[in-house]
Order: structure tokens, then sequence, then C-alpha cells
């Protein structure tokens, strides 16, 4: 997600998306706790290939965090429902302030 789409949507525009394979592998990770796509891929039984995505786009839309990374995989964290929702007034806040500093310099 852009900056403009986290300064346009509110958090329940955010939840309405995190639903299907999406909240299953939030779910999961939930469950298992932190993990490599690949380790919450064995877990689940689904081949990685079908869990990497669904963790980026809940990474992007907040809901997951990336602890660390080693070469090309990461270890990542479900955010709870408050941790998620703090997440999402920080990107507002970023692209509101991203906005008002290019108004600045264009003005």
């Amino acid at each position: 997600m852009q900056p403009i789409d986290h300064r346009n949507a509110t958090f329940q525009d955010l939840q309405a998306k995190v639903t299907g394979n999406r909240l299953t592998v939030l779910d999961a990770l939930r469950r298992y706790g932190a993990s490599t796509t690949r380790q919450l891929a064995d877990a689940m039984g689904w081949e990685v290939l079908s869990v990497r995505p669904r963790l980026t786009e809940l990474f992007q839309l907040g809901f997951v965090r990336c602890l660390d990374r080693e070469g090309h995989e990461g270890t990542y964290e479900a955010l709870s429902g408050a941790e998620a929702r703090q997440e999402h007034a920080r990107r507002q806040e970023a692209a509101f302030g991203t906005e008002t500093q290019e108004e600045l310099s264009l003005g």
C-alpha cells in the first residue's frame, strides 16, 4: 500500500481486507507464533507460494511485522488488534506528514 492509501483508509477498511486466505494465514501466524514463511507453510500444510503472498499483503496492510530478515527470508509476527490499530495510525500520520512536506516544497 502507498502512503496515500493509508491516509485515505480507515482501520475498518483495512480489517475488511483481511478475509479468506489472508485471514487463515493471519490466524495461523497468531496460533504458531513468529515464523518464517516456510515454517508457517509447513505448519499449515500449505505450499510456501500460497503463504508468501498473503504474508506480504498482511505486512502491507499493517497486520504483520517482520522481526528480522536473513537473506531472502524474514521472520514474521502477527500484530494484536491494538498493535495493528496503532500501526495504522502511525502510517496515517506519516502519510499526512509526507503530503504536508510535498505541499510545502511545491508552494
